[in-house]
């Protein structure tokens, strides 16, 4: 059930600890954004998912620069500057800030994190280029490690202070650089700076229609099952907490969130790897095990549906969160990882910016019913999305080639 240790270079248990400590920070905050705009500053549901639409719109632009910065500049130097950034920022808003200083924040920090992410999954890819879904993987396992730990934590930190929740971002940030420049070495990038000199000396290569295609689908794909995945962050959290769940309890379904992930994730490689299910058929399970999991919150007010439903669409995150950015690794010419993990990620920027707005219009204006019906809906059509990329996938490989598209 357990492969070798032994296969996972050094260099990728490094990287895993650092993601880890960055994720532990990361979910002290984001779980709690929109209770702290609603009740710490006073302002409506429908203004909290407007500032969150910001904030993620931000994210999206960090997202694509930040995956050009890796491709193009230097990969390091990006990443420190990205984690750099994301410390002030966190230092700044843990003082006693108005509202429109917060979001202004808010959206920069938006910026930086939305570079962070895929910047992750483009240097284990650089690093490990042969690891393909395992090294997604194994990033995607380390962040829910800190996500699990996280989120207990936060829940505590924000019912005595905000504050507290930003300097311990700040300070997990602070950590993650640390590891990073120490052990992160210029030399461990040389093959991306060949690419990079391969790509000066050589005429422009463009990247074919098809393989932009594919890689649009699974983007698509992400887009709409991360709309429906945020709704747990934001109109779910008022739901519950509207049928008597505390704070406490609602930040433990996170922690059985990560649990799920961390003591999941050896039999799901397993059975994966038994099954010999293609990449594709992995998150067109995905997609389907998120569809069940609203029907469940459909049919259920008890705490105890809540948590089982947490539990299965735990699972389909299992499956398409390291599986999107494994398509997208597998998809990419050797230089180009930063724009493709960019692009994929950028699936789930939309994905955040879309979803609370969409979420708390149903919510607020209509019934938590619709919010659910709709959700549900929706899941099928990444469904649709992710079975077009297996018609447009057979025949896409990095190497593919044409002048059609415009080169990125």
């Amino acid at each position: 059930m357990f492969r070798s240790l032994k296969e996972y270079p050094r260099i990728m248990w490094i990287i895993c600890i650092g993601v880890a400590i960055s994720a532990i920070g990361e979910s002290f905050l984001w779980p709690l954004t929109t209770t702290y705009i609603h009740v710490t500053l006073g302002k409506s549901l429908t203004v909290a998912t407007l500032v969150l639409l910001l904030q993620y719109t931000g994210c999206l632009i960090g997202n694509l620069v930040g995956g050009m910065l890796f491709d193009r500049w230097d990969g390091r130097k990006t990443i420190a500057l990205a984690i750099t950034g994301a410390i002030v920022l966190l230092l700044l808003m843990s003082l006693q800030l108005g509202f429109v200083q917060y979001v202004i924040f808010l959206v920069l920090l938006g910026i930086c994190n939305g570079m962070i992410w895929p910047l992750q999954r483009a240097l284990g890819a650089t690093l490990w280029p042969e690891g393909g879904r395992r090294a997604m993987n194994m990033i995607y396992v380390a962040n829910n490690l800190g996500v699990a730990i996280g989120a207990a934590s936060g829940g505590l930190l924000a019912s005595h202070s905000f504050s507290m929740a930003f300097l311990g971002n700040a300070l997990t940030y602070a950590v993650f650089l640390a590891i990073f420049l120490i052990n992160i070495k210029p030399t461990h990038l040389i093959r991306q700076k060949e690419a990079q000199k391969q790509r000066a000396a050589a005429p422009a290569v463009r990247v074919s229609m098809r393989v932009w295609a594919s890689l649009g689908a699974i983007s698509v794909g992400l887009t709409v099952l991360v709309i429906t995945y945020v709704q747990w962050q934001t109109t779910l959290s008022t739901y519950v907490q509207a049928l008597g769940v505390t704070m406490p309890l609602y930040s433990f379904l996170w922690t059985l969130n990560g649990l799920v992930i961390v003591l999941g994730q050896p039999i799901l490689s397993w059975a994966l790897h038994k099954s010999r299910l293609s990449i594709q058929g992995q998150i067109i399970i995905g997609a389907l095990i998120f569809i069940l999991s609203w029907m469940i919150i459909s049919s259920t007010t008890a705490y105890l549906g809540f948590a089982i439903a947490m539990c299965i669409i735990t699972v389909g995150e299992m499956l398409v969160w390291p599986g999107v950015p494994a398509i997208a690794a597998e998809l990419a010419p050797s230089g180009r990882e930063g724009i493709f993990q960019g692009i994929a990620f950028s699936g789930q920027s939309v994905g955040r910016m879309i979803g609370p707005l969409l979420g708390g219009f149903l919510y607020e204006q209509h019934s938590s019913d619709s919010m659910i019906l709709t959700m549900t809906a929706i899941s099928v059509v990444a469904l649709g999305c992710f079975l077009l990329y297996g018609r447009l996938g057979r025949r896409s490989t990095p190497h593919d080639v044409s002048a059609a598209p415009p080169s990125l």
